[in-house]
């Protein structure tokens, strides 16, 4: 019997999948936005894949999450990644791997946009997250710079295990 929080998970599929460039449901959050590529249903959780597109300057602020790794592929454009205490700038054909438990962020840093392959794993809590900030509106870095909304947005990302940070100056 499940208890209140122990809420059923929905069926993964683990079916073959096949997604269009261009296609795949579609997360949008402000400055940045995804298209998911691979869900977390269609990979038993194991994983979600994301095709990201940044705008100039557009990113998320220092967070750490405790429930999933991040694995960065840059495909077009510069980006700021900070991983723990180091911060490097990358581009086109380089990865990032951001464990989880490690605080991290990322800038695009170029002055068009930006693209990269995001891999987070395991995937279902994460995805959940990114839709879940996306049908409240939030822009990450917005609503951390913003006090009326900061403690709304850092209440949901606690809620999926993801603790935000103030941006290091």
């Amino acid at each position: 019997m499940n208890t209140p929080q122990q809420q059923p998970q929905e069926q993964a599929v683990r079916s073959p999948l096949v997604v269009a460039a261009g296609a795949g449901p579609a997360v949008e959050l402000g400055d940045h936005r995804g298209h998911i590529k691979v869900s977390a249903r269609h990979s038993g959780g194991d994983f979600v894949l994301v095709e990201t597109r940044a705008d100039p300057q557009g990113g998320v602020p220092p967070h750490v999450h405790t429930r999933e790794d991040e694995t960065f592929y840059i495909l077009e454009g510069r980006f700021a990644i900070q991983v723990g205490e180091q911060t490097v700038e990358v581009g086109p054909g380089d990865t990032v791997f951001a464990p989880r438990d490690v605080v991290h962020s990322w800038y695009c840093v170029s002055d068009t946009p930006g693209r990269f392959v995001l891999l987070i794993s395991p995937g279902a809590n994460f995805e959940a997250f990114a839709i879940a900030m996306a049908q409240r509106g939030f822009v990450p870095a917005q609503a951390m710079a913003d006090p009326a909304t900061a403690a709304e947005f850092m209440g949901l990302a606690a809620r999926y295990g993801i603790g935000m940070l103030p941006a290091v100056k």
